[in-house]
Formats: structure tokens, C-alpha cells, sequence
């Protein structure tokens, strides 16, 4: 499979292994004019995936952010686990509230 974004999170506190993907984005079967592309989510090689859909390719990749965003925190709420983010914090690394432009004009 081929991955547009992909990366491996490792934990400070746990042997736990997160990788997050994000497929090659490609037109929409049931709407020419829509984007999707499928997220993967492994945790321990345990993967989930996760099909977005979009007006737009940014559209997507900001899906994209939301959910793994999203699952990043509750498990490391839910779990205790810390990751090791290169002394970035989880809201500065993947910054869910904000858009892609906010981000780009950083």
C-alpha cells in the first residue's frame, strides 16, 4: 500500500507501537468530484482503517489529522501512554483545532 503521509509513533512509558497512514488521495467512485482516501491506524500491529472523503485533497488530509488526532489523545488519556514527540506536546504535533491554513502560515 502506498501512503501519501506515514508515520511511527513510539511511547516513553509502554512498549506500545503506533504507526498512522494515510493513503494515496484519488477521486471518489461514487462522486467524480469528491476526494477520499483511507486512513490506517495500527497500534502493535493491530490496524484499523478508516475511509475519508472530502470536497477537497486538503479536506482529506485534514480529516485525516482529526482522526488520528482524536484517537492519539483518548489513548493517551485512557491509557496513561506518553509519546515520544521530540519535546513537541500531542496538540502541537497534531494540531486538530486548527485548519490547514493556520498550520501553513505558522
Amino acid at each position: 500500500m502506498k501512503f501519501l503521509i506515514h508515520e511511527t509513533l513510539r511511547t516513553l512509558n509502554t512498549d506500545d507501537v503506533f504507526e498512522v497512514g494515510l493513503t494515496e488521495i484519488s477521486k471518489s467512485r461514487e462522486d467524480p468530484d469528491l476526494y477520499e482516501a483511507v486512513i490506517v491506524f495500527v497500534r502493535n500491529q493491530k490496524s484499523k482503517k478508516h475511509k475519508t472523503s472530502g470536497l477537497s485533497e486538503f479536506d482529506v488530509v485534514r480529516n485525516f489529522m482529526t482522526y488520528v488526532g482524536i484517537n492519539l489523545r483518548a489513548i493517551a488519556k485512557d491509557d496513561s501512554i506518553e509519546f515520544d514527540l521530540n519535546g513537541l506536546t500531542l496538540d502541537q504535533y497534531i494540531p486538530v483545532a486548527k485548519s490547514i491554513r493556520e498550520i501553513m502560515d505558522e
